[in-house]
């Protein structure tokens, strides 16, 4: 019966080890994703805990440079830069900028993606075709949860899931990807209403 439970045990850790290898391998894959990215242009669909959806355009290209398109009435359109987040109303003639380093992605448009770091927690894991990884931050800039969904053949950026530091969650499933676009820098231009 001893070395039943010897045994036993030596198989739940062995499992547990590969698990854990198994994690830091989705981990390593999804930077090095990150690392060949240049350009990317997809459609979205967000959803967000408070009942509100949206679809629209997403524009990147790596490092820092992110445009999202809104669809709609308003039309709201989100523009990155290495230092800013741009929130261009176009209706109401209006850009409102914040630190891009206040928000959790971030993470991904940094000219290296590193995801794991001593200041926020990661963790992932494989099931269903999915690899998913976790990176939780519990206080200072970009404080929050992100997680990013990437599908493994091939393996790239499907769905991404951010909760803020308020409760807030939105998420974004990315379809009809396309890479290695050209995108001049007019396309991450903010508007000017001072005219």
């Amino acid at each position: 019966m001893k070395r039943l439970s010897l045994g036993f045990v030596f198989i739940i850790l062995m499992m547990q080890l590969s698990l854990t290898a198994q994690a830091a391998d989705t981990v390593s894959a999804a930077e090095n994703w990150f690392a060949d990215l240049t350009t990317m242009q997809a459609d979205f669909t967000q959803i967000s805990s408070d009942g509100s959806a949206a679809e629209g355009t997403l524009y990147l290209r790596r490092p820092h440079r992110m445009k999202i398109e809104y669809e709609g009435d308003d039309g709201l359109i989100l523009i990155t830069t290495p230092v800013w987040l741009h929130v261009d109303q176009p209706k109401q003639k209006r850009v409102t900028s914040y630190p891009i380093s206040e928000t959790a992605l971030s993470l991904i448009l940094k000219e290296k993606v590193v995801l794991r770091a001593d200041d926020f927690q990661t963790s992932a894991r494989v099931a269903d075709g999915i690899a998913t990884i976790y990176l939780r931050k519990e206080s200072g800039e970009a404080a929050g949860d992100l997680a990013l969904e990437f599908s493994l053949k091939p393996f790239q950026l499907r769905k991404w899931t951010v909760r803020d530091s308020v409760g807030v969650t939105t998420s974004v499933t990315l379809q009809n990807m396309k890479f290695g676009l050209t995108f001049q820098n007019e396309l991450f231009r903010q508007s000017d209403y001072s005219n």
